[in-house]
């Protein structure tokens, strides 16, 4: 009998920028080599699930981010998987909301959450296909939902996919998935379609969804938008990628109310931050355009970051940037990497607030994805 994978924890790894930063601190925590698709769930304080989930080719493996002090995310799972020898057996686990562990939970296992008000959840995901090429599995629609009162007193038999997808596969159904909700999407209402290859897609956008009020700058160089999300019941959000390659980290930064001493500068980055977090403090981004080919170079101004996570703060390469705020900040940092004109490209430089401005010429093209995700495994 072939061997089935059951849920596992595994810890993550962190990562903490120095002092001579304009994010000084800030705490980057890896929970995947960054070569699967992930997206977030933003979950307001009331977010209460009432169903089990279950997934026949989508491998999830879950980290959970929340303030400090907020209990463990406490999941239940069933292992429905009719051919396993361990079909029908629960397993109950706490996860921390601190980013430390990543849960994997294969498919054909039903879950369900408690305790996840005000928590965000990231999902690293591998997308598996069945072994019989002639089955109607769908990978846009590979979520079947049941009660937990039904869950209770029967489990549905399923025969989960085996089959992993190659990356480039997996990250084309999550770049179909971010496309439909870019600009904001909601789980009810068919306003378009489309033909991936031999399959009929749905895609479930509703453009007269409230938007949040958009932040403006005054830099050639920085601009605020609404990004990839979907509304979920409860005012709750999914939070697709907006970049390419599909690329993210999580960051969280214990914001001081004084500026630090430092600035950050991307030469040869373009970065998009968007916070994670249902409710995040106060944060200021003090930012100075040094692209010599921008309309506004030597321009310099204070911003609020974003406070809805459905924002997104572009900021293109050649910008310094320092935040401030009162409290810890969650956030998102998607990267598109540049061509340098000359040498290496310069992802990262130290600027001292008392030291000369340096300057930046306009950087290359974007290096194409499967180059971008080759240097983030690094």
């Amino acid at each position: 009998m072939p061997a089935f994978p059951k849920p596992q924890l595994m810890l993550t790894k962190t990562r903490t920028t120095d002092r001579n930063a304009g994010f000084p601190g800030a705490r980057h925590i890896r929970s995947s080599r960054n070569d699967r698709p992930y997206h977030y769930m933003v979950h307001s304080p009331h977010f209460a699930y009432e169903e089990y989930a279950v997934h026949l080719g989508q491998y999830d493996r879950l980290s959970f981010y929340a303030d400090a002090g907020t209990p463990p995310v406490r999941v239940h799972m069933y292992d429905c998987r009719v051919n396993s020898p361990e079909y029908d057996r629960k397993l109950e686990v706490e996860v921390p909301a601190d980013g430390s562990c990543v849960l994997g939970i294969p498919p054909g296992y039903a879950h369900w959450f408690e305790n996840l008000g005000s928590v965000t959840t990231r999902n690293d995901y591998s997308v598996l296909a069945p072994q019989d090429p002639s089955s109607s599995w769908n990978p846009l629609e590979d979520n079947a939902t049941h009660s937990v009162d039904r869950m209770r007193s029967a489990r549905p038999e399923v025969i989960a996919n085996t089959v992993e997808l190659p990356v480039s596969a997996q990250f084309l159904v999550a770049k179909a998935v971010s496309r439909s909700w870019r600009g904001g999407a909601t789980e009810q209402g068919v306003l378009a379609a489309a033909t991936i290859g031999d399959r009929h897609v749905r895609y479930f956008i509703d453009r007269a969804l409230p938007q949040p009020e958009v932040p403006r700058s005054g830099l050639a160089t920085v601009r605020a938008d609404v990004g990839s999300y979907q509304a979920i019941r409860d005012d709750s959000f999914g939070i697709g990628a907006n970049v390419t390659s599909g690329l993210a980290d999580t960051m969280i930064l214990p914001a001081a109310a004084e500026w630090p001493a430092y600035f950050s500068v991307h030469p040869n980055l373009t970065v998009r931050l968007s916070p994670l977090l249902y409710e995040s403090p106060e944060t200021e981004l003090h930012l100075v355009d040094r692209r010599t080919d921008s309309p506004t170079f030597g321009a310099e101004e204070i911003l609020p970051f974003p406070s809805d996570p459905r924002l997104v703060l572009k900021i293109e390469p050649g910008v310094m940037m320092r935040a401030r705020g009162n409290g810890t900040l969650h956030y998102r940092v998607e990267f598109e990497v540049h061509h340098a004109l000359s040498g290496l490209p310069k992802l990262f430089l130290p600027v001292a607030e008392d030291g000369p401005l340096p300057r930046f010429g306009p950087p290359g093209e974007v290096l194409d994805d499967d180059v971008v995700r080759e240097l983030a495994y690094r």
